[in-house]
């Protein structure tokens, strides 16, 4: 189990990297938000012991939180990325409700219900972002920001 949680965080980090180095601003923004979110979801998530046996109320504001940064990303920005992520955010929230309805699900199956769309966030980020450095290539701009 830890060494998932080692690969994530590399894998983090070197997304959140690759966009600070080569995104525009948008994929920039995309990544310090991932970032933080992962951040404080360790910080918000429960003690060990009681961790993802009920709903991590904690957890669901933040994966909120990130929704509404990326909807606003989806909304101002020229990319279409960042409504992929929102999506895979809103799918995350439907956890955490469906959890409400079903309160009997296994632990580790909500667990890995909201890491499979943290995984697959990175891989939006990483593919924006090389996209991103396409358009540059090909274009010779890439414009951020809807006029």
């Amino acid at each position: 189990m830890m060494t998932r949680q080692v690969l994530f965080l590399a894998v983090l980090l070197l997304s959140t990297a690759y966009a600070f180095i080569r995104g525009g601003q948008p994929e920039r923004i995309g990544a310090a938000t991932l970032l933080g979110g992962a951040s404080l979801t360790v910080v918000a998530a429960s003690p060990l012991g009681i961790r993802f046996r009920g709903v991590e109320t904690g957890i669901l504001f933040i994966d909120l939180s990130l929704l509404g940064i990326f909807l606003w990303l989806s909304i101002r920005s020229t990319r279409f990325w960042p409504i992929w992520i929102a999506a895979m955010l809103g799918a995350e929230v439907i956890i955490h409700i469906a959890l409400m309805v079903a309160p009997d699900v296994v632990p580790r199956t909500y667990m890995h219900a909201l890491a499979l769309w943290s995984w697959m966030g990175q891989l939006v980020l990483v593919t924006a972002t090389w996209r991103h450095r396409m358009r540059l290539t090909r274009l010779g701009a890439d414009a951020p920001w809807k006029a």
